[in-house]
């Protein structure tokens, strides 16, 4: 049986300018032009198994690469047909079998009922793996960690750089190469400076299962990513394109409630969040927000920043079946306020007037 190395360079980054934006880079001839998030990995190789050795994904300092063993070209042409974003790359941009493919988000299956991967790289820098067997080999320059007593949880570590790796399953650490089974969560998050406070409170989060997953929108371009719960949050587009902002969200834990993360680029002020089609209210901090099951049934939001970058939010969801989440963002009218300032004003003046009438 003949096997063919195939090497495929993800270049899915996000420019430092902004923690909203998602897939903006440039291709000039045949090079990336910008700066990158780090993805938390660089220098890493994570090698996937299913009965033998399919896939290797190797962490660079301005790429990710995917190296597939394919047995057969027929499993490679049923790989990129049910895959448009490897078609399209295949098409346009294949040379010595590289080939270059741009996105926030990549989903492959390799074999057919074998090994899955879910790649996104927004703000947070997300890996979702699920096969046999899994090796990450480390070059060595990194602190790894088990978090507390918790034996399916990982913590990483590299120049103030930090990630996380959960699995269902026990994690093997051995030197610098880590072996789980079963399936693997990577995640590491990135909020503005002013923000490392919350961050660490969202870490925590995150490592409890409290956020079950979270959604960015730059312009119309999204991209959204389940963490735990089976939660799926998916924008309506058609309301997008009419400057608003719907999120239909689903999720499998009707007893229990989830936080979910919202980044929208561009776009910031004062908002009306509705849940369900009635007005909610903000919560109180950082702490009550990240507790979904705190407040009975009653959802919640808090905004963390707003400005001319962004606005970056937690909702609440107490309970799950399928919710409807609206924000809209209020635009002062500056002739209405000057209006309203001036009748203020007159008021004042014509009291006065009486007042002191002699």
């Amino acid at each position: 049986m003949r096997w063919l190395p195939l090497a495929i360079a993800l270049l899915l980054f996000i420019p430092f300018a902004s923690a909203f934006e998602i897939g903006g880079f440039e291709i000039k001839d045949g090079n990336l032009i910008g700066k990158y998030h780090p993805s938390g990995l660089e220098g890493c190789t994570i090698s996937c198994y299913t009965n033998k050795h399919v896939l290797d994904i190797v962490y660079k300092k301005d790429s990710i690469d995917l190296k597939f063993d394919l047995i057969d070209d027929p499993l490679l042409e049923k790989l990129v047909n049910a895959n448009p974003v490897l078609k399209d790359a295949i098409e346009k941009d294949i040379v010595n079998r590289t080939i270059r493919v741009k996105g926030p988000k990549l989903s492959i299956e390799y074999p057919p009922n074998g090994c899955k991967v879910e790649l996104h790289d927004t703000p947070t820098r997300f890996l979702k793996i699920e096969t046999n067997k899994i090796v990450i080999q480390t070059n060595g320059e990194y602190k790894i960690e088990r978090i507390g007593q918790r034996e399916n949880e990982v913590k990483i570590e590299k120049n103030g750089f930090t990630s996380f790796l959960l699995s269902n399953n026990p994690v093997l650490i051995e030197e610098n190469n880590i072996t789980l089974y079963g399936n693997m969560v990577f995640a590491s998050f990135s909020l503005e400076e002013p923000m490392k406070a919350e961050q660490e409170k969202i870490e925590k989060a995150f490592l409890d299962k409290n956020i079950g997953g979270e959604v960015y929108i730059y312009g119309k371009q999204t991209d959204n990513i389940s963490f735990f719960g089976n939660v799926s949050i998916n924008v309506d587009k058609s309301m997008l394109e009419k400057g608003k902002v719907v999120l239909r969200v689903r999720g499998d834990d009707e007893e229990y409630g989830k936080v979910i993360k919202v980044g929208i680029a561009k776009m910031h002020g004062k908002i009306v969040v509705r849940y369900d089609g009635r007005v909610i209210e903000e919560a109180d901090g950082i702490e009550d927000i990240l507790n979904p099951n705190d407040d009975g049934s009653n959802p919640e939001y808090l905004v963390l920043s707003s400005n001319k970058d962004g606005t970056f939010m937690l909702v609440s969801i107490p309970h799950f079946s399928e919710h409807k989440i609206s924000i809209e963002f209020i635009v002062e009218n500056p002739v209405a306020k000057m209006v309203a300032l001036f009748s203020g004003l007159l008021i004042v003046a014509i009291a006065a007037f009486y007042i002191f009438k002699p």
